[in-house]
C-alpha cells in the first residue's frame, strides 16, 4: 500500500531510480573492447637434442633503466642466480648439463621470484637485457640465441 502510494504522488522518483542503472550498463558496454594485452616473452619448450656436460660461464649485462633480477639454469637443474643495476654486468658460472643443441634457460624474476620472462639461449654469448615501458607495465627483451 505504502509503495503503491509511493508511485501514486511520486512517479518520477521511479523513473529516476532506474537512471543510475541505466547509465552503469551504458558505461560497462564501453568497456567490451580492453587493450591487447602486451606479453613478456616467456619460452615453454627446450630446444630438442642433448647437451653437453661441464663447467659453463655466461655474461648478464643489465641494459633496463632499473635493477634486475633473474637466474640461469641448467637441465640437471643447477642454477646461479644474479640481482644486476643499471648499465651492470655479472658473470655467472655453473656446472652441469645443458639443454638441446648446448642452451642454458635464462629466466628474468621479479622480487618474489616470479618469472617474468625466459628464454633459452647459448651459453658462449653474452645476454643483454632490455625493458621498455609500455602503457602501466615494463615489457622484457634479451638477446637470447638459441
Amino acid at each position: 500500500m505504502i509503495v503503491k502510494c509511493f508511485k501514486f504522488f511520486f512517479p518520477m522518483l521511479c523513473k529516476l531510480t532506474l537512471l543510475p542503472f541505466a547509465v552503469i550498463l551504458v558505461l560497462l558496454t564501453g568497456c567490451d573492447n580492453p587493450e591487447p594485452a602486451v606479453m613478456n616473452h616467456r619460452e615453454v619448450r627446450p630446444p630438442p637434442g642433448e647437451g653437453s656436460t661441464g663447467d659453463i660461464c655466461i655474461i648478464v649485462r643489465n641494459r633496463a633503466p632499473f635493477t634486475i633480477t633473474g637466474r640461469v639454469q641448467l637441465k640437471s637443474r643447477e642454477r646461479a642466480t644474479f640481482r644486476l643495476s643499471r648499465n651492470k654486468s655479472r658473470k655467472l658460472c655453473v656446472s652441469g648439463t645443458l639443454y638441446g643443441n648446448n642452451t642454458v634457460s635464462f629466466v628474468l624474476t621479479n622480487f618474489v621470484t616470479l618469472p617474468l620472462f625466459s628464454c633459452y639461449t647459448r651459453y658462449d654469448r653474452a645476454i643483454d637485457v632490455y625493458a621498455e615501458r609500455r602503457g602501466e607495465t615494463w615489457i622484457y627483451s634479451a638477446t637470447c640465441q638459441a
